[in-house]
């Protein structure tokens, strides 16, 4: 699946981030947990990233591609697992008090019940 413009310039900007921090503290200290980033209007929504229950991504990502733009992308960890990076752009209008509210999964690739 093609990536749109918005959704590849947010990748990018945050992969290192994302590489770094989530990818080896998931793979080390969480097993069986995923990590949420939230950026609402573009601030954090704090704990960032937090902690869930790997097995609660999948609900929410079926739910999300109703109405919502959503992006998934494989990736390897630093330390060589793979990672599973699924970008969700919801609509405007769906979070009151935020009109882009953008909600980025990482999750193990190896986890069966994730996606």
């Amino acid at each position: 699946m093609p990536m749109s413009a918005a959704a590849k310039a947010y990748y990018d900007s945050h992969f290192q981030a994302l590489r770094e921090h989530g990818a080896m503290n998931a793979a080390r200290l969480w097993p069986r947990q995923a990590l949420q980033y939230t950026t609402v209007n573009g601030a954090r929504f704090l704990p960032f990233p937090s902690r869930m229950p790997a097995r609660s991504v999948a609900p929410a990502v079926r739910s999300a591609l109703k109405k919502h733009l959503v992006h998934e992308y494989d990736v390897a960890a630093r330390d060589g697992s793979p990672l599973r990076i699924v970008y969700i752009r919801h609509a405007p209008g769906t979070w009151s008090g935020g009109e882009d509210v953008i909600d980025v999964y990482e999750v193990h690739a190896e986890e069966p019940s994730a996606l």
